[in-house]
């Protein structure tokens, strides 16, 4: 994870983890990512096993309103099942082949380079 912050280091102002657990296969990760336009990154992730991981990653302005949200709950039926992507809004759900944080942080670049 230190290593992608250092990738990304262009628009992650800061960040702080609330909490990393690693016991044998199992994994807990949590952190809290302020990006170079003053947006929230939110990351979660937990590893069970080599074959189950759970994972959100939730980009925010500083109002809490949503940008996009990238997970993998079992809560919509999209052609990418469970992986999926909210943008803008909760119920604005498409699929999403994008499922790791460097590719979360790779669009997230992309985007506010544009802006910029």
């Amino acid at each position: 994870m230190l290593k992608l912050f250092s990738k990304y280091s262009d628009v992650i102002s800061s960040y702080k983890i609330s909490r990393f657990e690693h016991f044998g296969q199992i994994l807990r990760f949590r952190a809290e990512r302020i990006l170079t336009d003053n947006t929230i990154l939110y990351v979660r992730e937990t590893v069970l096993s080599m074959s189950i991981r759970k994972y959100s990653y939730h980009w925010q302005d500083r109002r809490g309103k949503l940008i996009v949200r990238w997970d993998n709950a079992p809560d919509w039926d999209v052609e990418t099942f469970p992986h999926h992507v909210h943008v803008g809004k909760e119920d604005a759900v498409e699929s999403s082949f994008d499922r790791t944080l460097d590719q979360a942080l790779g669009i997230i670049r992309r985007r506010l380079s544009k802006i910029n």
